[in-house]
């Protein structure tokens, strides 16, 4: 009798033990896989906000080609009327370069902290480009977005041509409207620049 007591009791002991180092691996293998979880949520998080600012990017491009073809063909219709009739040019006026070495155009100049994109207009400013004057769908399409493009050219007198620098600027459905009067704020968000060389006998 004393015998199967004390085996009795042996096995209780170690089933005891046995029953504690379940425990632990439990533990351990609930804390791997909640680190796996997470690891997995927040990738699929990545991904998610990769895939969204390329959207953004995609959207502002589309808007700053749109912008660059319509003042290209401002910039074609000016240079080939001999009488310059503005009102049916849509507002956009070439600018003369300025002349000497090197040629700092208006769309590059920062002056105190501000560029002409963004600064309060003045003599110079950068033509608005309306959606509904934009085609791919993008003028359809324009409840997307909030600003619209925006676009300046000027020349520089080659000989007998002119060869006009036009400059585009497209932004992408999270870009807030610009302040009015702008006062130097810069966009926050997408934002897409194209520029294109045009010479013109």
């Amino acid at each position: 009798m004393g015998w199967d007591m004390l085996n009795k009791s042996r096995r209780r002991g170690s089933r005891r033990k046995q029953n504690g180092v379940v425990l632990i691996v439990a533990l351990l293998l609930l804390m791997v896989l909640t680190i796996l979880a997470s690891v997995s949520i927040r990738g699929a998080s990545s991904s998610e906000q990769i895939a969204n600012q390329d959207r953004q990017k995609t959207l502002a491009l589309q808007t700053a080609e749109a912008a660059l073809r319509y003042c290209e063909t401002m910039v074609q219709a000016y240079a080939l009327d001999n009488a310059k009739n503005t009102p049916l040019l849509g507002g956009l006026i070439p600018d003369a370069a300025p002349v000497g070495a090197p040629i700092v155009f208006n769309w590059e100049i920062v002056s105190g902290g501000q560029n002409f994109w963004d600064s309060a207009p003045g003599v110079i400013a950068p033509q608005i480009v309306p959606f509904a004057s934009l085609g791919d769908g993008v003028g359809a399409n324009s409840s997307y977005f909030r600003r619209p493009p925006e676009c300046m050219s000027q020349y520089t007198t080659v000989g007998n041509s002119k060869v006009f620098t036009t400059t585009a600027r497209g932004f992408g459905p999270e870009v807030l409207p610009a302040p009015a009067p702008k006062d130097g704020t810069l966009p926050i968000g997408a934002e897409v620049w194209l520029q294109s060389l045009i010479t013109m006998n």
